[in-house]
């Protein structure tokens, strides 16, 4: 069960790192200046669309990030469940196979 556990704490720690790229996706947008969108024409016009199309992608990335960050949490806490089950299991079988007395 300890590898079960080792698991859980593996993925814990995986899900809390990619929580935390999630999180640090938005500095990544160099603002519209990074586009020339404050840049009067049609440049100016394709940065603005580049930037909005840019952010956009970010924000998408970080919600996804965020999801598989939740399911790997919640995959560990299932690890840690069916490794106390697995224990108990193991528990009982011991109690059953052991000769009273010994």
């Amino acid at each position: 069960m300890e590898q079960l556990h080792s698991l859980a704490a593996r993925l814990d720690a995986s899900a809390a790192s990619i929580a935390a790229a999630a999180t640090g996706l938005d500095g990544l947008d160099p603002g519209t200046g990074g586009f020339a969108a404050d840049t009067p024409g049609r440049v100016g016009e394709l940065g603005r669309l580049l930037h909005a199309q840019w952010s956009a992608a970010l924000a998408a990335r970080a919600r996804e990030a965020a999801v598989a960050g939740a399911r790997l949490a919640e995959t560990a806490s299932t690890l840690r469940i069916v490794g106390a089950g697995y224990a108990e299991a193991d528990d009982a079988a011991r109690r059953r196979l052991t000769p009273e007395g010994s």
